[in-house]
């Protein structure tokens, strides 16, 4: 398998969960502290730490302790296999 199909892969398997896909919306607006994301989220900090170790997993998510604080970040060149599967469908 090409790195690139087990990227996305990794990106549908984590994808599956709502609870990710509504972190990776939050987190497309920049980076984000644990407690952020799960007020944005409306999850527990607990939730949102499981969330983002299965983002994490796929290279989706890092999160660096910043200042104290876990931040995520959004790693968005990871989207890329998954992107352009889809624009191929519309070709």
């Amino acid at each position: 398998m090409k790195p690139s199909e087990v990227q996305f892969a990794l990106n549908l398997q984590a994808l599956a969960s709502p609870q990710c896909r509504r972190i990776v919306e939050v987190l497309v607006k920049g980076p984000q502290t644990l407690q952020e994301l799960s007020k944005a989220c409306e999850l527990t900090p607990a939730s949102i730490s499981k969330h983002l170790e299965i983002l994490a997993g796929a290279n989706l998510v890092k999160v660096r302790n910043l200042d104290g604080a876990k931040t995520a970040y959004l790693q968005s060149a990871k989207f890329e296999p998954t992107i352009d599967w889809f624009i191929t469908l519309n070709s």
